[in-house]
């Protein structure tokens, strides 16, 4: 596959560069930006069906700061595609191994999860790495097991839907989602080239309900947990999953940012990078 080297910032400033980062598995391709090397880095994990794209104008930022590293998660975008393996679980493990590479570099790193990436941020941080230092997690999908049956229902229509021409993808992105027509064809050429078993392991039950309260009370690092505006549309950390979350991890910093929906690094880009970089730095 060939890996796109256009910078994604103004001229002068951070150049990100693609690097494969090993897990002791399998290779995750990510996106670099060089940034101070006497700060800990951001590994910054991105949603399902997406890819390192959707965040690299929130990484180009972070970088005057620290070295960013945006990630393509297994079967997703340049990275590694198995045929199986795709709980939150497996993620995680790849997450720590990159983690064991990085701290021959770096004494400390932190991670930046946004849905599926901020479970899978949830799920290293509770497995525990003396390398990991802060975790940011952006509208964690916390679901309760009423949840599920629809999720399942959804990621079916996903799985159609990526199999269909490009075009009639970003039309039906856009009638769900009023956005910009250029983020919708970077959202639907990610969901066009994630692995079959991405879509298996959520349809078919690789990836079982969660009890999120065994698995986030481990946890013993700094959290920041951004939540979206519950009055907007397709939020996940809102409600009775917001209040489990709290419950289930009481020392974690929650932020509810007014006017996001799920995606606030789009909705709210400058509050998100305000937040994310105050709670990284030391």
């Amino acid at each position: 596959m060939t890996i796109d080297r256009t910078d994604t910032r103004s001229p002068g400033s951070h150049c990100r560069r693609p690097v494969f980062l090993p897990t002791g598995r399998l290779f995750l391709h990510a996106a670099k930006w060089p940034g101070p090397a006497d700060v800990p880095p951001a590994l910054v994990l991105h949603g399902i069906f997406e890819s390192w794209r959707t965040f690299a104008p929130l990484a180009a930022e972070l970088a005057d700061n620290r070295t960013v590293y945006c990630l393509d998660l297994r079967g997703h975008g340049a990275s590694d595609r198995p045929a199986e393996g795709y709980r939150f679980a497996d993620y995680a493990a790849d997450i720590l191994g990159v983690l064991d590479g990085l701290s021959a570099r770096f004494p400390e790193v932190d991670l930046v999860g946004h849905s599926l990436g901020a479970n899978v941020a949830l799920y290293a941080a509770a497995a525990g790495h003396p390398a990991l230092g802060r975790v940011v997690v952006v509208d964690p999908p916390i679901l309760r097991d009423e949840d599920w049956p629809g999720l399942r229902a959804a990621m079916r229509h996903e799985w159609w839907l990526a199999r269909r021409p490009l075009n009639e993808i970003v039309a039906s992105l856009a009638g769900a989602r009023a956005r910009d027509e250029s983020w919708l064809r970077m959202i639907a050429a990610a969901l066009t080239d994630t692995a079959d078993g991405v879509f298996e392991a959520m349809v078919d039950g690789e990836q079982e309900p969660v009890d999120w309260a065994s698995v986030l009370k481990p946890i013993t690092v700094p959290v920041l947990a951004v939540a979206p505006d519950p009055g907007e549309s397709g939020g996940q950390l809102v409600g009775a999953r917001l209040a489990e979350f709290r419950t289930a991890l009481p020392g974690a910093q929650v932020v509810v940012v007014p006017g996001a929906g799920h995606h606030v690094e789009l909705d709210r880009p400058v509050e998100l990078l305000r937040l994310v970089d105050g709670f990284l730095r030391r």
